[in-house]
């Protein structure tokens, strides 16, 4: 009778109407459904529906045995089960062992059972060998599926497109890029100019690197197809790197003014012009921000005979008093010297 009230029924419905209503409350209480609270519900709505099949879906041979039971049940009430209705015995051997409490309880006493010490600490021993185990597959799954991205991500930096290149370089960062990813970088910018939407990220992934010196030759030969503003941002990652000046000598020959400008005013500390420079082709230009850092420089070092004609004229004619000044400095300590 407990078993048809659970189910909502009457003493005497059919078995269609019992299989009706389990399938109606399975689908309220079910734990996917109802989430965790409906589990001990779920639990026993099952438990009554597999009581009444054995009851009426079988027969009196069936309901000769749900009685037999229910009479020695009665008479060992003692010999419980160690673990409550609805609950596996894997959930209750576990709270045995780390010590968890009963559903639907909240006092913190272990579950009882009859299960020996000796296989208590054997099945400890497996889980504890388990999670071992589990741990370095996981590992080995973390290491294979890194190394596989490493893979993916140096074919698209081998790629001759430059979209595919700047996907590769957005998908990695400064911290977990490798030396064969620095060195696919630089095989393929070797060959290509880098555009202004990717040389950011080009720049960053070399900034805390062992070959940024590389990197630095690379940019040195395309310094005449830089745009401006991209001329300034090699520029100033060259300052940091402490680049050789040799790969600043490139951007003294740029067209624009502003970034040779920007060239002579950053130049390495203690270093002379390299003698690549075309010299006669910078005293030409008209423009002060290029001639006063250039004759701010050449004052540093002992001016070559073949120059001093150059440098007189721009003291004599040049229209900029700042200009005119420096190339006397340097007239003026030729003569001392």
């Amino acid at each position: 009778m407990n078993n048809f009230k659970v189910l909502g029924l009457a003493t005497d419905a059919s078995w269609d109407e019992v299989k009706s209503a389990f399938r109606r409350l399975a689908r309220k209480y079910h734990p996917d459904v109802a989430g965790p609270e409906g589990t001990r519900k779920f639990s026993e709505i099952t438990e009554a529906y597999m009581t009444l099949k054995e009851t009426i879906a079988g027969g009196p041979s069936g309901r000769r045995a749900a009685r037999e039971r229910s009479e020695r049940d009665q008479r060992q009430p003692q010999q419980a089960a160690p673990y409550e209705k609805g609950e596996s015995i894997f959930k209750s051997f576990w709270n045995k062992l780390f010590g968890g409490t009963k559903a639907g309880s909240h006092e913190s006493e272990p579950f009882d059972c009859d299960l020996p010490p000796v296989r208590l600490r054997f099945v400890g021993s497996v889980i504890s060998r388990a999670e071992s185990d589990m741990r370095t597959i996981l590992s080995r799954c973390g290491e294979i599926k890194a190394r596989g991205r490493t893979e993916a991500i140096l074919r698209r930096l081998r790629s001759g497109h430059p979209g595919v290149v700047m996907l590769a370089l957005r998908s990695i960062s400064g911290r977990e890029a490798t030396n064969d990813m620095r060195r696919a970088v630089i095989d393929h910018f070797a060959r290509h100019t880098p555009s202004s939407e990717i040389l950011e990220s080009l720049l960053s992934l070399f900034s805390a690197s062992g070959m940024s010196a590389e990197l630095a030759r690379v940019l040195a030969s395309h310094a005449g197809n830089f745009s401006a503003a991209d001329s300034m941002m090699a520029l100033r990652w060259l300052r940091r790197q402490n680049a050789p000046k040799e790969c600043f000598a490139p951007f003294l020959s740029h067209p624009l003014a502003p970034v040779v400008a920007a060239t002579l005013n950053g130049w390495p500390q203690n270093q002379s012009l390299p003698e690549s420079v075309d010299m006669l082709g910078l005293l030409k230009r008209d423009e002060e921000s290029v001639l006063t850092p250039l004759l701010r420089l050449l004052r540093r070092e002992r001016v070559p005979m073949w120059l001093m004609p150059s440098i007189n004229k721009i003291m004599s004619e040049h229209k900029s008093p700042v200009v005119r000044v420096w190339a006397s400095a340097i007239v003026r300590d030729r003569k001392l010297s």
